[in-house]
């Protein structure tokens, strides 16, 4: 429970220049977000499309869209190199849209993975590439024993956003 607290302060740490701005939503996602780290069974690397990445919040904060903006800038000078790779790794991610995680996701199901973790990254490069591009991320894969309960918890939080 302490490291949890711990993780959690150190989520709010990173995130504390948006602190003054926090809502329910926010809140909501602080809790899922705890709940994730708490329950689930495991986690791994895998490559995921693109388009399969599906963001639980959008990004309407000024901070938030000037960092998504900046973002789409530092991606456009290696925007072929990437492409024409397939593949956007972690090592590719950590060069070009460094972050303190890699992009975390919970599957929804076979088409649909629920990014918790990294939707600035994920808003820039949809941005970039658009959600047809022929590319793979590589992202932190969450799994759990009971993943339906973490899902519809990212869904309602989705819904609250206007996400769904």
């Amino acid at each position: 429970m302490i490291r949890n607290l711990r993780r959690f302060g150190a989520y709010l740490v990173g995130k504390s220049d948006e602190v003054q701005d926090l809502d329910l939503k926010d809140l909501l996602m602080a809790k899922v977000i705890l709940d994730i780290h708490r329950t689930r069974t495991r986690k791994e690397i895998v490559f995921l499309p693109l388009g399969n990445l599906k963001p639980i919040h959008t990004l309407d904060r000024p901070n938030a869209i000037r960092a998504t903006e900046a973002r789409v800038e530092a991606l456009g000078p290696h925007r072929e190199r990437l492409l024409a790779a397939g593949r956007l790794t972690c090592a590719d991610l950590a060069e070009v849209l460094p972050s303190v995680s890699w992009i975390k996701t919970v599957r929804e199901n076979d088409q649909s993975y629920l990014t918790y973790e990294g939707n600035g990254r994920l808003a820039a490069l949809h941005e970039m590439f658009g959600s047809d591009a022929d590319l793979e991320v590589e992202v932190e894969l969450y799994h759990f024993r009971r993943p339906k309960k973490i899902v519809r918890r990212l869904n309602r939080l989705r819904r609250l956003n206007g996400l769904l």
